[in-house]
Protein backbone atom coordinates (compact mmCIF):
# COMPACT_ATOMS: atom_id res chain seq x y z
CA UNK A 1 0.00 0.00 0.00
CA UNK A 2 1.09 3.96 -0.58
CA UNK A 3 0.48 6.47 1.93
CA UNK A 4 -2.58 7.82 0.07
CA UNK A 5 -4.22 4.02 0.06
CA UNK A 6 -3.25 4.18 3.50
CA UNK A 7 -4.93 7.54 4.62
CA UNK A 8 -8.16 6.40 2.72
CA UNK A 9 -8.43 2.85 4.18
CA UNK A 10 -7.90 4.95 7.65
CA UNK A 11 -10.32 7.67 6.80
CA UNK A 12 -13.05 5.04 6.25
CA UNK A 13 -12.45 2.89 9.09
CA UNK A 14 -12.62 6.22 11.06
CA UNK A 15 -16.19 7.03 9.99
CA UNK A 16 -17.20 3.37 10.15
CA UNK A 17 -16.34 3.52 13.46
CA UNK A 18 -18.47 6.38 13.88
CA UNK A 19 -22.09 4.50 13.51
CA UNK A 20 -23.10 2.50 15.96
CA UNK A 21 -25.07 -0.69 14.46
CA UNK A 22 -27.66 0.38 17.72
CA UNK A 23 -28.62 3.23 15.48
CA UNK A 24 -28.97 1.40 12.62
CA UNK A 25 -32.46 0.93 10.76
CA UNK A 26 -32.35 -3.09 10.50
CA UNK A 27 -32.56 -4.86 7.22
CA UNK A 28 -36.49 -6.48 7.82
CA UNK A 29 -36.90 -8.93 4.70
CA UNK A 30 -40.84 -8.61 3.61
CA UNK A 31 -43.31 -11.01 4.44
CA UNK A 32 -43.97 -12.89 1.50
CA UNK A 33 -47.65 -12.78 -0.68
CA UNK A 34 -48.35 -13.85 -4.08
CA UNK A 35 -50.99 -11.85 -6.06
CA UNK A 36 -50.58 -12.32 -9.80
CA UNK A 37 -47.22 -12.95 -10.01
CA UNK A 38 -46.59 -10.00 -6.87
CA UNK A 39 -45.33 -9.85 -3.85
CA UNK A 40 -47.40 -7.54 -1.59
CA UNK A 41 -46.83 -6.32 2.31
CA UNK A 42 -48.82 -3.70 3.97
CA UNK A 43 -47.04 -0.92 5.61
CA UNK A 44 -48.23 2.03 7.17
CA UNK A 45 -47.71 5.89 6.32
CA UNK A 46 -44.65 7.55 8.04
CA UNK A 47 -43.04 10.57 8.03
CA UNK A 48 -40.04 12.48 7.15
CA UNK A 49 -38.27 14.81 8.56
CA UNK A 50 -35.14 16.78 7.47
CA UNK A 51 -32.55 18.52 9.58
CA UNK A 52 -30.75 20.94 8.33
CA UNK A 53 -27.12 20.56 10.33
CA UNK A 54 -27.29 16.92 8.50
CA UNK A 55 -27.91 17.98 5.37
CA UNK A 56 -25.22 20.51 5.31
CA UNK A 57 -22.91 17.58 6.84
CA UNK A 58 -23.84 15.35 3.73
CA UNK A 59 -22.62 18.03 0.97
CA UNK A 60 -19.09 18.13 3.08
CA UNK A 61 -19.03 14.51 3.36
CA UNK A 62 -18.41 13.55 -0.24
CA UNK A 63 -16.40 16.24 -1.01
CA UNK A 64 -13.70 14.84 1.54
CA UNK A 65 -14.70 11.18 0.92
CA UNK A 66 -13.44 11.91 -2.65
CA UNK A 67 -10.37 14.39 -1.84
CA UNK A 68 -8.89 11.14 -0.35
CA UNK A 69 -9.40 9.44 -3.33
CA UNK A 70 -6.81 11.49 -5.38
CA UNK A 71 -4.53 9.72 -6.53
CA UNK A 72 -5.79 6.01 -6.76
CA UNK A 73 -6.47 5.78 -9.69
CA UNK A 74 -3.96 4.94 -12.69
CA UNK A 75 -3.74 3.46 -15.61
CA UNK A 76 -2.23 0.54 -14.47
CA UNK A 77 -5.26 -2.97 -14.61
CA UNK A 78 -4.91 -5.68 -12.71
CA UNK A 79 -3.45 -8.88 -14.78
CA UNK A 80 -3.82 -12.91 -14.28
CA UNK A 81 -5.40 -15.81 -14.66
CA UNK A 82 -7.73 -16.28 -11.55
CA UNK A 83 -11.33 -17.94 -12.50
CA UNK A 84 -14.46 -15.56 -12.89
CA UNK A 85 -16.22 -15.77 -9.17
CA UNK A 86 -19.94 -17.31 -9.10
CA UNK A 87 -22.43 -14.90 -10.32
CA UNK A 88 -24.78 -14.35 -7.25
CA UNK A 89 -28.01 -14.90 -9.76
CA UNK A 90 -28.38 -17.46 -12.90
CA UNK A 91 -30.22 -14.79 -15.04
CA UNK A 92 -30.52 -11.25 -15.50
CA UNK A 93 -32.68 -9.07 -17.87
CA UNK A 94 -30.99 -6.70 -20.17
CA UNK A 95 -32.04 -4.49 -23.06
CA UNK A 96 -30.11 -4.36 -26.45
CA UNK A 97 -29.30 -1.05 -27.11
CA UNK A 98 -29.54 -1.93 -30.92
CA UNK A 99 -32.62 -3.98 -31.29
CA UNK A 100 -33.93 -2.33 -28.13
CA UNK A 101 -35.72 -5.42 -27.58
CA UNK A 102 -35.64 -6.74 -24.07
CA UNK A 103 -34.13 -10.47 -23.55
CA UNK A 104 -33.11 -12.87 -20.50
CA UNK A 105 -29.26 -13.62 -20.60
CA UNK A 106 -27.16 -16.40 -18.70
CA UNK A 107 -24.71 -13.95 -16.25
CA UNK A 108 -22.43 -16.39 -16.59
CA UNK A 109 -22.41 -16.89 -20.59
CA UNK A 110 -24.34 -13.91 -21.90
CA UNK A 111 -26.49 -16.38 -24.30
CA UNK A 112 -30.04 -15.28 -24.57
CA UNK A 113 -32.75 -18.28 -23.22
CA UNK A 114 -35.61 -16.20 -23.34
CA UNK A 115 -37.38 -13.25 -25.47
CA UNK A 116 -39.61 -10.85 -23.22
CA UNK A 117 -42.66 -11.14 -25.13
CA UNK A 118 -43.42 -7.56 -25.48
CA UNK A 119 -46.19 -7.25 -27.92
CA UNK A 120 -45.49 -5.27 -31.63
CA UNK A 121 -42.67 -3.41 -29.58
CA UNK A 122 -41.77 0.12 -31.63
CA UNK A 123 -38.28 0.16 -31.88
CA UNK A 124 -37.89 3.82 -32.05
CA UNK A 125 -33.87 4.68 -32.14
CA UNK A 126 -35.16 7.40 -29.44
CA UNK A 127 -36.29 6.07 -26.56
CA UNK A 128 -35.43 2.15 -25.50
CA UNK A 129 -37.40 0.13 -22.78
CA UNK A 130 -36.71 1.04 -18.99
CA UNK A 131 -36.65 -1.98 -16.26
CA UNK A 132 -36.75 -2.16 -12.77
CA UNK A 133 -36.49 -5.55 -10.45
CA UNK A 134 -38.75 -5.49 -7.67
CA UNK A 135 -37.02 -8.74 -6.15
CA UNK A 136 -37.80 -12.66 -6.14
CA UNK A 137 -37.77 -12.27 -9.96
CA UNK A 138 -40.51 -9.43 -10.42
CA UNK A 139 -39.38 -7.07 -13.10
CA UNK A 140 -40.69 -4.44 -14.48
CA UNK A 141 -40.90 -2.70 -18.09
CA UNK A 142 -41.65 0.63 -20.15
CA UNK A 143 -41.81 0.59 -23.63
CA UNK A 144 -43.86 1.63 -26.13
CA UNK A 145 -46.04 -0.52 -28.38
CA UNK A 146 -47.52 -0.33 -32.01
CA UNK A 147 -50.46 1.24 -32.34
CA UNK A 148 -51.09 2.48 -28.33
CA UNK A 149 -50.91 5.94 -27.25
CA UNK A 150 -48.62 6.30 -24.93
CA UNK A 151 -45.50 4.48 -23.27
CA UNK A 152 -47.06 0.91 -21.34
CA UNK A 153 -45.47 -0.25 -18.39
CA UNK A 154 -45.37 -4.27 -18.02
CA UNK A 155 -44.85 -6.94 -15.24
CA UNK A 156 -43.69 -10.34 -15.31
CA UNK A 157 -42.24 -12.95 -13.23
CA UNK A 158 -38.50 -14.38 -13.97
CA UNK A 159 -38.25 -18.10 -13.40
CA UNK A 160 -34.79 -17.36 -11.49
CA UNK A 161 -34.04 -21.50 -11.92
CA UNK A 162 -34.39 -21.66 -15.75
CA UNK A 163 -34.78 -18.36 -17.11
CA UNK A 164 -38.40 -18.90 -18.40
CA UNK A 165 -41.03 -15.75 -18.48
CA UNK A 166 -44.57 -16.28 -16.68
CA UNK A 167 -47.23 -14.06 -16.20
CA UNK A 168 -46.50 -11.06 -18.48
CA UNK A 169 -49.16 -8.54 -19.26
CA UNK A 170 -49.47 -5.00 -17.92
CA UNK A 171 -49.01 -3.45 -14.54
CA UNK A 172 -52.13 -1.83 -12.87
CA UNK A 173 -52.63 1.60 -13.73
CA UNK A 174 -49.16 1.01 -16.16
CA UNK A 175 -49.41 4.10 -18.91
CA UNK A 176 -47.67 7.22 -19.09
CA UNK A 177 -49.76 9.94 -21.33
CA UNK A 178 -48.78 10.70 -24.88
CA UNK A 179 -45.54 12.47 -25.18
CA UNK A 180 -44.24 11.35 -22.26
CA UNK A 181 -41.33 8.40 -21.70
CA UNK A 182 -39.79 7.07 -18.99
CA UNK A 183 -35.79 6.77 -18.49
CA UNK A 184 -35.92 5.85 -14.87
CA UNK A 185 -38.26 3.10 -13.28
CA UNK A 186 -38.17 1.76 -9.80
CA UNK A 187 -40.97 -0.66 -7.91
CA UNK A 188 -41.88 -0.37 -3.91
CA UNK A 189 -41.16 -3.55 -2.13
CA UNK A 190 -44.57 -4.21 -1.27
CA UNK A 191 -45.80 -3.42 -4.76
CA UNK A 192 -47.86 -0.73 -3.65
CA UNK A 193 -46.83 1.56 -6.20
CA UNK A 194 -44.62 2.63 -9.23
CA UNK A 195 -42.15 5.38 -9.71
CA UNK A 196 -41.61 6.45 -12.91
CA UNK A 197 -38.90 9.37 -14.14
CA UNK A 198 -40.54 10.65 -17.15
CA UNK A 199 -39.17 13.06 -20.32
CA UNK A 200 -40.89 14.88 -22.59
CA UNK A 201 -40.29 13.98 -26.41
CA UNK A 202 -43.19 15.59 -28.03
CA UNK A 203 -46.03 14.33 -30.07
CA UNK A 204 -44.19 11.89 -31.89
CA UNK A 205 -41.39 10.86 -29.31
CA UNK A 206 -38.76 12.52 -31.07
CA UNK A 207 -35.36 12.49 -29.61
CA UNK A 208 -35.72 14.74 -26.90
CA UNK A 209 -36.96 18.23 -26.29
CA UNK A 210 -35.36 20.61 -24.61
CA UNK A 211 -35.98 23.02 -21.65
CA UNK A 212 -38.93 20.95 -20.04
CA UNK A 213 -38.04 19.64 -16.62
CA UNK A 214 -38.78 16.33 -16.06
CA UNK A 215 -41.39 14.76 -13.82
CA UNK A 216 -41.82 12.40 -11.36
CA UNK A 217 -44.96 10.05 -11.54
CA UNK A 218 -45.61 7.45 -8.49
CA UNK A 219 -48.52 5.08 -9.58
CA UNK A 220 -50.56 3.36 -6.61
CA UNK A 221 -50.97 0.29 -8.12
CA UNK A 222 -54.58 -0.71 -5.87
CA UNK A 223 -56.18 2.72 -6.86
CA UNK A 224 -54.53 2.57 -10.52
CA UNK A 225 -53.71 6.55 -9.42
CA UNK A 226 -51.11 8.72 -11.32
CA UNK A 227 -49.29 11.57 -9.00
CA UNK A 228 -47.12 13.84 -10.56
CA UNK A 229 -44.39 15.54 -8.48
CA UNK A 230 -42.15 18.45 -9.73
CA UNK A 231 -38.34 19.01 -9.30
CA UNK A 232 -38.34 22.58 -8.03
CA UNK A 233 -35.30 24.61 -8.67
CA UNK A 234 -31.77 24.79 -6.77
CA UNK A 235 -29.93 28.04 -6.52
CA UNK A 236 -31.82 28.57 -9.93
CA UNK A 237 -30.99 25.82 -11.40
CA UNK A 238 -34.50 25.14 -13.11
CA UNK A 239 -34.25 22.72 -15.69
CA UNK A 240 -35.05 19.23 -13.44
CA UNK A 241 -34.24 15.85 -14.84
CA UNK A 242 -34.71 12.14 -12.96
CA UNK A 243 -31.43 10.62 -12.66
CA UNK A 244 -32.45 7.40 -10.83
CA UNK A 245 -34.80 6.09 -8.31
CA UNK A 246 -34.84 3.25 -5.72
CA UNK A 247 -37.15 2.15 -2.67
CA UNK A 248 -36.51 1.19 0.87
CA UNK A 249 -38.51 -0.29 3.27
CA UNK A 250 -37.95 0.26 7.37
CA UNK A 251 -39.85 1.00 10.31
CA UNK A 252 -43.52 2.03 9.44
CA UNK A 253 -43.77 2.60 5.64
CA UNK A 254 -41.55 2.42 2.43
CA UNK A 255 -39.66 5.69 1.09
CA UNK A 256 -38.67 6.63 -2.27
CA UNK A 257 -35.01 7.74 -2.70
CA UNK A 258 -34.79 10.30 -5.67
CA UNK A 259 -31.76 11.44 -7.84
CA UNK A 260 -32.50 14.02 -9.06
CA UNK A 261 -30.36 16.48 -11.28
CA UNK A 262 -31.10 20.60 -12.00
CA UNK A 263 -29.13 22.27 -14.72
CA UNK A 264 -28.91 26.16 -15.15
CA UNK A 265 -27.82 25.74 -19.08
CA UNK A 266 -30.61 27.12 -21.42
CA UNK A 267 -29.73 24.36 -24.22
CA UNK A 268 -29.59 21.36 -22.03
CA UNK A 269 -31.92 18.29 -23.02
CA UNK A 270 -33.78 16.49 -20.26
CA UNK A 271 -34.07 12.31 -20.37
CA UNK A 272 -30.06 12.64 -21.06
CA UNK A 273 -26.70 13.58 -19.91
CA UNK A 274 -26.03 16.94 -21.45
CA UNK A 275 -25.60 19.09 -18.59
CA UNK A 276 -22.29 20.51 -18.31
CA UNK A 277 -20.38 20.13 -14.85
CA UNK A 278 -20.15 23.46 -13.88
CA UNK A 279 -23.68 23.98 -14.53
CA UNK A 280 -24.77 21.29 -13.11
CA UNK A 281 -26.56 20.30 -9.18
CA UNK A 282 -27.13 16.59 -8.08
CA UNK A 283 -29.07 15.96 -4.84
CA UNK A 284 -30.45 12.71 -3.79
CA UNK A 285 -34.00 13.12 -1.61
CA UNK A 286 -36.16 10.88 0.43
CA UNK A 287 -40.04 11.62 -0.09
CA UNK A 288 -43.06 9.89 0.81
CA UNK A 289 -44.28 7.88 -1.86
CA UNK A 290 -47.72 8.56 -0.64
CA UNK A 291 -47.17 11.94 -0.68
CA UNK A 292 -47.25 14.69 -3.49
CA UNK A 293 -45.26 17.91 -4.17
CA UNK A 294 -41.71 18.98 -4.83
CA UNK A 295 -38.72 16.82 -4.72
CA UNK A 296 -37.17 19.37 -2.86
CA UNK A 297 -39.44 19.08 -0.55
CA UNK A 298 -37.77 15.27 0.71
CA UNK A 299 -35.25 14.95 3.20
CA UNK A 300 -31.65 15.62 1.95
CA UNK A 301 -29.61 12.34 2.06
CA UNK A 302 -26.97 13.32 -0.36
CA UNK A 303 -25.63 15.98 -2.60
CA UNK A 304 -22.50 16.56 -4.61
CA UNK A 305 -19.86 19.02 -3.75
CA UNK A 306 -17.82 21.46 -5.83
CA UNK A 307 -15.59 18.81 -6.39
CA UNK A 308 -17.54 15.66 -7.21
CA UNK A 309 -20.16 14.75 -10.09
CA UNK A 310 -23.05 12.31 -8.40
CA UNK A 311 -24.22 10.32 -11.53
CA UNK A 312 -25.36 7.51 -9.41
CA UNK A 313 -27.17 7.00 -6.39
CA UNK A 314 -29.64 4.14 -4.88
CA UNK A 315 -30.86 3.61 -0.94
CA UNK A 316 -30.80 -0.05 0.58
CA UNK A 317 -33.25 -1.82 1.09
CA UNK A 318 -33.71 -1.16 4.88
CA UNK A 319 -32.72 2.44 4.16
CA UNK A 320 -29.69 2.50 6.41
CA UNK A 321 -27.30 3.17 3.54
CA UNK A 322 -26.55 4.86 -0.14
CA UNK A 323 -24.62 3.11 -2.64
CA UNK A 324 -23.33 5.88 -4.86
CA UNK A 325 -21.39 6.65 -8.34
CA UNK A 326 -19.41 9.63 -7.67
CA UNK A 327 -17.14 11.56 -10.35
CA UNK A 328 -13.87 13.19 -9.72
CA UNK A 329 -11.41 14.68 -11.36
CA UNK A 330 -10.55 16.48 -15.07
CA UNK A 331 -12.79 16.96 -17.76
CA UNK A 332 -11.02 16.09 -20.73
CA UNK A 333 -11.77 17.92 -23.87
CA UNK A 334 -11.06 18.15 -27.30
CA UNK A 335 -10.66 20.27 -30.20
CA UNK A 336 -14.68 20.78 -31.55
CA UNK A 337 -15.16 18.15 -28.65
CA UNK A 338 -16.19 19.20 -25.27
CA UNK A 339 -15.69 16.57 -22.60
CA UNK A 340 -19.15 15.26 -20.37
CA UNK A 341 -17.36 13.65 -17.00
CA UNK A 342 -14.92 13.74 -14.88
CA UNK A 343 -12.50 11.60 -15.37
CA UNK A 344 -12.27 9.25 -12.47
CA UNK A 345 -15.02 6.99 -11.16
CA UNK A 346 -15.58 5.69 -7.27
CA UNK A 347 -18.57 3.73 -6.30
CA UNK A 348 -18.98 4.79 -2.76
CA UNK A 349 -21.29 3.44 0.50
CA UNK A 350 -22.84 6.06 2.80
CA UNK A 351 -24.54 5.68 5.60
CA UNK A 352 -27.68 7.51 5.17
CA UNK A 353 -28.35 8.38 8.68
CA UNK A 354 -25.12 10.64 9.05
CA UNK A 355 -23.80 11.17 5.16
CA UNK A 356 -20.64 9.53 6.02
CA UNK A 357 -18.96 7.46 4.09
CA UNK A 358 -18.44 3.50 4.96
CA UNK A 359 -16.40 2.45 2.12
CA UNK A 360 -14.99 2.46 -1.37
CA UNK A 361 -16.56 -0.56 -3.48
CA UNK A 362 -14.81 -0.02 -6.54
CA UNK A 363 -12.49 2.72 -8.70
CA UNK A 364 -11.56 3.19 -12.26
CA UNK A 365 -10.12 5.70 -14.33
CA UNK A 366 -12.85 6.82 -17.11
CA UNK A 367 -10.38 8.55 -19.33
CA UNK A 368 -11.29 10.95 -22.20
CA UNK A 369 -15.20 11.16 -22.83
CA UNK A 370 -16.15 12.66 -25.94
CA UNK A 371 -19.41 11.30 -26.07
CA UNK A 372 -21.82 8.47 -25.37
CA UNK A 373 -23.62 5.73 -26.43
CA UNK A 374 -27.04 7.14 -27.58
CA UNK A 375 -29.77 6.65 -26.74
CA UNK A 376 -28.73 5.24 -23.60
CA UNK A 377 -31.25 6.85 -20.85
CA UNK A 378 -28.32 7.13 -18.10
CA UNK A 379 -24.87 5.96 -19.84
CA UNK A 380 -23.04 5.77 -15.94
CA UNK A 381 -25.53 3.12 -14.79
CA UNK A 382 -25.53 1.87 -11.63
CA UNK A 383 -28.25 -0.98 -10.47
CA UNK A 384 -28.64 -3.40 -7.67
CA UNK A 385 -30.80 -6.66 -6.72
CA UNK A 386 -33.23 -7.17 -4.06
CA UNK A 387 -30.53 -7.20 -1.63
CA UNK A 388 -28.74 -4.21 -2.21
CA UNK A 389 -25.54 -6.41 -1.86
CA UNK A 390 -25.21 -6.89 -5.95
CA UNK A 391 -24.60 -4.40 -8.19
CA UNK A 392 -24.60 -4.03 -12.33
CA UNK A 393 -22.53 -1.23 -13.45
CA UNK A 394 -22.68 -0.22 -17.13
CA UNK A 395 -21.19 2.55 -18.80
CA UNK A 396 -22.45 3.33 -22.09
CA UNK A 397 -19.56 6.21 -22.68
CA UNK A 398 -17.20 6.74 -25.77
CA UNK A 399 -13.82 8.08 -26.24
CA UNK A 400 -12.27 8.75 -29.67
CA UNK A 401 -11.84 5.24 -30.22
CA UNK A 402 -15.23 3.79 -28.14
CA UNK A 403 -12.71 1.62 -26.38
CA UNK A 404 -13.93 2.58 -22.71
CA UNK A 405 -17.14 1.80 -22.30
CA UNK A 406 -17.44 -1.15 -19.54
CA UNK A 407 -20.40 -3.51 -18.34
CA UNK A 408 -20.36 -5.93 -15.46
CA UNK A 409 -21.51 -7.05 -12.25
CA UNK A 410 -19.33 -6.45 -8.75
CA UNK A 411 -17.38 -8.33 -6.67
CA UNK A 412 -14.80 -7.95 -3.90
CA UNK A 413 -13.57 -4.57 -5.41
CA UNK A 414 -13.37 -6.04 -9.01
CA UNK A 415 -15.85 -5.70 -11.85
CA UNK A 416 -16.80 -9.30 -13.84
CA UNK A 417 -17.46 -8.88 -17.38
CA UNK A 418 -20.87 -9.45 -18.36
CA UNK A 419 -20.83 -11.42 -21.48
CA UNK A 420 -21.02 -10.81 -24.47
CA UNK A 421 -18.28 -7.50 -24.47
CA UNK A 422 -17.35 -5.24 -26.58
CA UNK A 423 -18.91 -1.95 -28.52
CA UNK A 424 -21.31 -3.83 -30.39
CA UNK A 425 -22.99 -5.67 -27.54
CA UNK A 426 -24.07 -2.81 -25.44
CA UNK A 427 -27.05 -2.65 -23.33
CA UNK A 428 -29.34 0.05 -22.51
CA UNK A 429 -30.67 -0.93 -19.23
CA UNK A 430 -30.03 -3.84 -17.17
CA UNK A 431 -31.53 -6.00 -14.09
CA UNK A 432 -31.40 -8.77 -11.41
Amino acid sequence: MNGITDRLTDAMGAAADTVREEGLRPLAEPERRERRWRWRHQFHQSTWAAPLAAAVAVVLVIGLAVSLTDGLFGTRRLVGTAPLPTAPHRFYVAVDLDTEQPVIRSTATGKVVKVVPVPSMVASGAVPPVLASAGFGMFFLAAFQKGVQGEQIYEFNLNLTTGQVQGFGRAPGGWLPPGWAADALAVAPDMSTIAVGAYYTGPNNQMYVPNRSDQLVIINMSTLKHTVWHGGSVLGDNHFRVASLSYSFAGLGTALAVLGEWCRGADWQPGGEGCPSAQRQAQLREVNPNGHGSVLDGRLLLAQSARTYLAQAVIGPGGEYITAMVLHGRVMSFPRVDGIFPQDLSVVRFAAATGRPLSVLYQRRLGDIASVSSPMPDPLALSADATGQNLILNGGICNRGCTNGFNGWLRAGRLVPLLPTGFHHREAAEAW
